[in-house]
């Protein structure tokens, strides 16, 4: 079908150069006569469309940036089918595909603490890395074309998805824009579609466009838009557990995902004082829950955003409402597709830290839901 339409273009473009060049006019004044100013309009317009299709092709496509971070000793193999598939639809929907895949390093559960402390450093060194290359990338497009549109696709452990959002977002020197791959799933064919792509659950898509990142995210909820968030996840704003007077943190859960468990495991690691990706060991004084339900997010660009808004939006109204927990930590406990583990990064990474799943007391060596 994609050829069938190349041809198509090509045959018409074929055509209008035909005729603003003059080999048709000869033959339609035959059919004419005499009527100049109808030969002209012909020729004048024979030109514009040649001139259209010859700009629409050049047009920038965009770039598409792959960036996947296999984990080592993860608790289940790592499926690279992903990145094929990634770079696979960049390569159809951009001019140009960049790819950054490297592996984060993991402790095995037995290490000791100078081993879990190592591990940390070297995965930071990882993330540095990584945001680096995608930095310079970035740059570089900015400064021989500032609209290029650009897509990321992210394919990463979720506190490593958030932190590279978080990296990204004082970085990037430019107005990050997506391409538009799907636009059967826009709301409107004018809409800036997002910068990162997800990937599908559809039996007849690969990825969607999911999140842009821009300052749309920050923007407060509309009557209307707060009612369908309502439907899409429910904000619970004083759970039921057993807080800590005296903890040094608050926690942020966000379930997005079919884990039934996930919202129980996070209020009960709160409790108890888990690690987060620093290794810094909190219990929380209280916690806010934002529950999604054992439904996913729908594929729109519409849903997908407004679960990020919603999730902002809700945090600054929590944190406002309770200026006794101002200088306690906030803690991201989180069950979320990728590309909105990297949205929150960028939004919230700036002062959150996100605890990793299975929750676990690093120095204890254990996991903080055991019995």
């Amino acid at each position: 079908m994609e050829k069938a339409s190349t041809w198509l273009v090509a045959a018409l473009a074929g055509v209008a150069a035909a005729v603003a060049a003059g080999t048709l006019p000869d033959v339609i004044k035959g059919w004419l006569g005499e009527q100049r100013w109808l030969l002209t309009i012909l020729c004048l317009g024979a030109a514009g469309i040649f001139a259209g299709i010859n700009l629409w092709q050049q047009r920038s496509k965009g770039v598409g940036i792959v960036i996947t971070l296999p984990r080592t000793r993860w608790r289940d193999p790592w499926n690279s089918q992903w990145t094929r598939a990634a770079i696979d639809h960049a390569r159809r929907h951009t001019d140009s595909c960049f790819t950054v895949e490297r592996d984060i390093p993991g402790p095995s559960p037995e290490a000791d603490a100078e081993a879990r402390s190592d591990a940390r450093h070297q995965r930071e060194e990882t993330l540095e890395l990584v945001r680096s290359l995608v930095t310079a990338r970035l740059i570089e497009l900015s400064e021989s074309d500032p609209s290029t549109p650009v897509s990321i696709y992210i394919n990463a452990a979720l506190p490593d998805a958030f932190e590279l959002g978080t990296k990204l977002k004082f970085h990037v020197h430019r107005e990050l824009r997506g391409l538009g791959v799907d636009q059967g799933r826009q709301e409107t064919t004018t809409d800036i579609v997002p910068v990162v792509p997800q990937r599908s659950e559809n039996v007849d898509a690969d990825f969607f466009p999911a999140v842009r990142l821009s300052s749309r995210l920050k923007d407060p909820l509309t009557q209307e838009e707060a009612a369908r968030a309502g439907k899409l996840a429910g904000v619970i704003q004083e759970p039921s557990f057993e807080a800590d007077p005296e903890g040094q943190a608050v926690a942020l859960i966000v379930h997005l995902s079919d884990n039934p468990q996930m919202v129980y495991e996070a209020l009960l690691a709160a409790q108890q004082g888990c690690a987060d990706t620093t290794g810094r060991e909190e219990t929380c004084r209280a916690a806010l829950v934002i529950d999604g339900g054992p439904a996913n997010i729908p594929e729109t660009i519409r849903d997908f955003e407004l679960v990020v808004r919603l999730i902002y939006a809700t945090w600054r109204a929590w944190n406002a409402a309770r200026p006794q927990y101002a200088s306690l930590q906030p803690r991201l406990f989180l069950a979320a597709p990728a590309s909105v583990a990297f949205a929150l990064g960028w939004l919230l990474g700036h002062k959150v830290r996100v605890v990793p799943h299975p929750y676990q007391k690093f120095e204890a060596g254990e996991p903080c839901i055991s019995s």
